[in-house]
């Protein structure tokens, strides 16, 4: 071990050199009686094996796992150096063309998990690390796919062999506030249910501050489930421009079928707004065109 990372209450997370590959990876434990708990056991088995075959560089990719001598479980995964969404929301919004680059590192993650079957469910800032860049620029990587539903008739590749439900029909899993209105309602879910929370993430980023916030969550669930979200325009004093509010506010939609189809489709519509942003930085440097008189032509 070369440092502790973090604690909970359930295991913890350390900075480990790998002997055999000699570099630094995170290794992630369980505590023995909570490793003895067959779902806990099963949840740490299904990040394992979904995220080993996610090798995408949006993700957080599991290495290998396996049973401690002394009891509990272990779990090897990419080291990733940074912070988590939710630490650089709470210092302030990001920009609208930050939050376009953001959420397109996001949406394509989501794309490689989807395309084999794997909706996470339990997508959120906490979820989300991003390693520095040059300037302000960041690298998204998505983690923790414990609660992760894995579906074998989905994509191409599927991972059937660990397709088999966890958590009994009917029971809430995810976190509140994030979770889409059929998720929370414990009805069955797809990928339109990752899309959701990821237009909650985007409505956070633009805003720096949470969409669904209230005293209890029996009155957070009621607002959620009741009342549309608040639109992007209405919601922050930043510029965002409406293709984006609007891409947000459909991501938000209480129905399933009012939502975009696939995360692919999210993640071409933010690259090309982030881009346009791009292209009008650099015609604004560049300044007014002038345009030439052209030579006359020899008699």
């Amino acid at each position: 071990m070369v440092e502790l990372l973090g604690e909970g209450g359930m295991g913890a997370v350390y900075v480990a050199e790998h002997l055999k590959l000699h570099k630094h990876v995170a290794l992630k434990t369980i505590r023995a009686q909570f490793a003895a708990n067959s779902q806990a056991e099963a949840r740490f088995t299904r990040e394992a094996l979904a995220t080993a075959r996610l090798d995408h560089p949006h993700v957080v990719s599991a290495i290998d796992y396996g049973h401690l001598p002394e009891g509990g479980a272990y779990l090897v995964i990419q080291l990733v150096r940074g912070h988590s969404l939710t630490k650089r929301i709470e210092q302030g919004p990001l920009t609208w063309q930050q939050a376009c680059k953001l959420g397109a590192q996001i949406a394509d993650a989501l794309a490689a998990a989807h395309g084999l079957g794997i909706i996470h469910r339990d997508l959120k800032p906490d979820n989300i690390l991003l390693e520095p860049r040059e300037g302000d620029e960041f690298h998204a990587r998505v983690l923790d796919f414990g609660i992760a539903r894995v579906s074998g008739g989905e994509g191409t590749g599927t991972i059937a062999d660990i397709s088999l439900p966890i958590t009994r029909m009917g029971a809430v899993v995810g976190t509140p506030g994030y979770m889409a209105p059929e998720q929370a309602v414990g009805e069955k879910v797809d990928v339109r249910a990752d899309l959701y929370a990821l237009g909650v993430i985007l409505w956070e980023a633009c805003t720096g501050r949470y969409l669904w916030d209230a005293e209890s969550l029996t009155d957070l669930f009621a607002a959620q489930l009741s009342q549309p979200a608040p639109h992007l325009h209405g919601a922050t004093r930043l510029e965002v421009p409406p293709p984006l509010a609007n891409l947000v506010a459909q991501l938000l939609a209480r129905k399933p079928e009012e939502r975009p189809a696939t995360a692919v489709a999210v993640r071409d519509e933010l690259r090309k707004l982030a881009l346009s942003a791009e292209v009008n930085l650099i015609l604004a440097a560049a300044g007014p065109l002038r345009c030439l008189p052209l030579p006359r032509l020899l008699k």
